[in-house]
């Protein structure tokens, strides 16, 4: 169906379309509804490699996120960057102008995989399951990260960029942003200085949410009172079920047998 086409349906509701639609993979419309429930702008590249069926997916999980801010209650609140619900423990990023919430996605917290710290496009500092904040230390209240993998190379005046790449489970878009500094700004300035902090809180609060999902996941995993046999098939149960790896497995039973 080519563009000139009067009349087209869009993939994602099935609505019948005029002009006014956008293409997307396989030759396939979606209305501007749809275009808007997305998510998306007319900046927005790539969505003529999208599929229908992963903007059916898109569109269902902005449609969940609205139902989840009816519920969703700031228990931490990062600037005008981040909100984190403890409770439920959900968090979104704010997308909205001046720190507003307009039409976020939410996200579990299970749903964090990692994070990296990124500032004029070198990594500062990163972390998430299974791994400590690499690069740096940790100091005061809001457990900051400071240093990082970048330490030993000779700092800019100048910070172009400061930003923080958040992988999470979602095949569809497995990396959100949280923009701190997107214009030159002095390292020696109050603006600098503050989205700096508000950064390192960020990345701090991440890393303590992935360190108690590790823990809850150790201990979920962790037989008591077994035999060694017993505790070898509990182990082997987990990777049956894709919990641990091959490797893991054999480790954990060459230790349980004394190897």
């Amino acid at each position: 169906m080519g563009f000139f086409d009067l009349k087209a349906v869009c993939a994602v509701c099935g609505d019948e379309i005029g002009l006014n639609r956008f293409q997307i993979a396989k030759k396939e419309w979606i209305c501007p509804s749809c275009f808007k429930k997305c998510g998306f702008t007319p900046t927005t590249q790539g969505i003529r490699q999208m599929t229908s069926e992963s903007l059916k997916q898109i569109v269902g999980r902005k449609e969940d996120s609205r139902e989840l801010l009816k519920t969703f209650t700031a228990t931490k609140r990062i600037g005008m960057m981040m909100q984190f619900d403890d409770n439920q423990e959900l968090w979104l990023i704010n997308d909205g102008m001046m720190g507003g919430v307009k039409n976020p996605t939410i996200y579990s917290y299970t749903d964090i995989i990692d994070y990296e710290l990124i500032e004029n496009e070198e990594t500062i500092t990163k972390g998430g399951l299974g791994r400590a904040a690499a690069g740096g230390i940790l100091f005061g209240g809001v457990g900051a990260v400071v240093g990082g993998v970048t330490g030993g190379k000779k700092s800019k005046a100048i910070c172009s960029s400061l930003r923080l790449r958040i992988t999470v489970r979602d095949m569809n878009n497995p990396a959100v942003f949280v923009n701190f500094i997107k214009v030159d700004t002095k390292k020696s300035s109050f603006v600098y200085k503050e989205m700096f902090n508000l950064a390192h809180q960020c990345v701090a609060t991440l890393q303590l949410i992935c360190d108690q999902l590790e823990a809850e996941q150790s201990a979920a995993a962790a037989p008591s009172g077994l035999s060694a046999a017993e505790e070898i098939k509990q182990f082997k149960d987990l990777l049956d079920q894709g919990i641990i790896t091959q490797e893991e497995f054999e480790g954990k039973k060459k230790q349980l047998l004394g190897l």
